[in-house]
């Protein structure tokens, strides 16, 4: 049977930060977010902010404690390196036993500013993906999958992940499968853009055009009914927090939603892919509360 998680009630969800540590989640309850999802860190700091069983807590938190990725690849910043499939299960059963309510798999590299229009090396393969997926179904859970570039995002797509983070490159194709499997997307506009006014010079303009692109392919997600949640990419705590989920709206509305839909993205279509059911008014437990996907 699904594990049940704290009730909250319905408001905004950030579906993509990263903890650092136990005092990450003050930054979204004083944003006024009221559940995020932690998306790991290679400590696994997230899992001892969660909070089973006690109710009322907010932020709300489901954590992904550590991702998962390839032995050389991208992905040490946030996670252990898999290389076998019995890799794979020992991490995901450790996972669960720490108390994860997601696996995070890495699927590609990150977008690289230094080679602009390139993504860096790295990334599961599509039969780790698909071996990660049915191991953790089997556990009751559902994975996230940090992907970039059609290939990736594909390869996640088919093996059949809950939902799919940043997905940069994204392509007509890749939204179509989305849309069919019901698939999350959480686009992640923001963190792009905060790397590049970092880096500065020629990635920023780069940047830009991708952000515009990005733009692009998320109205046309909503346009064909690809879910789609809000996640900032941030790592808490951040006393700019409140700043950068603000923008992350800003980027839905940029992307040609209406504001109230882009608020029902926020509120609906994070509370749904955290598995927390806000058409549930008057059900008690059985309609209002986290279960693991």
């Amino acid at each position: 049977m699904p594990v049940r998680k704290p009730p909250i009630a319905a408001g905004p969800v950030d579906a993509h930060v990263h903890l650092r540590d136990r005092t990450g989640p003050a930054s979204a309850a004083a944003a006024g977010v009221l559940a995020i999802r932690d998306a790991g860190a290679k400590d696994g700091a997230g899992l001892g902010c969660t909070k089973p069983g006690v109710s009322g807590d907010v932020p709300a938190v489901l954590s992904a404690g550590w991702a998962l990725f390839s032995k050389g690849g991208y992905g040490s910043a946030f996670g252990v390196p898999v290389g076998s499939t019995d890799e794979i299960k020992s991490q995901i059963l450790r996972l669960k036993a720490a108390g994860a309510g997601i696996i995070k798999v890495i699927t590609s590299g990150m977008v690289s500013l230094e080679d602009p229009g390139a993504i860096a090396p790295g990334g599961l393969e599509r039969d780790a993906i698909a071996f990660a997926v049915l191991e953790a179904r089997r556990l009751g859970l559902g994975v996230m999958a940090h992907a970039n570039g059609e290939a990736a995002i594909i390869s996640s797509a088919e093996a059949g992940v809950r939902s799919l983070e940043h997905g940069f490159f994204m392509t007509g194709r890749a939204l179509e499968l989305m849309a069919q499997k019901k698939i999350f997307w959480v686009p992640t506009v923001g963190a792009l853009a905060r790397a590049a006014d970092r880096a500065g010079g020629q990635a920023r303009t780069f940047v830009e055009g991708l952000i515009h692109d990005h733009l692009a392919m998320i109205r046309r997600a909503h346009a064909i009914g690809v879910p789609l949640a809000v996640g900032t990419d941030c790592v808490l705590p951040d006393p700019r927090y409140k700043e950068a989920y603000a923008a992350e709206l800003a980027y839905f509305e940029q992307a040609g939603i209406l504001r109230e839909d882009v608020m029902k993205i926020a509120c609906e279509g994070g509370a749904e892919l955290l598995g927390f059911n806000t058409q549930g008014q008057g059900a008690g437990d059985k309609g209002r509360g986290f279960t693991d996907q």
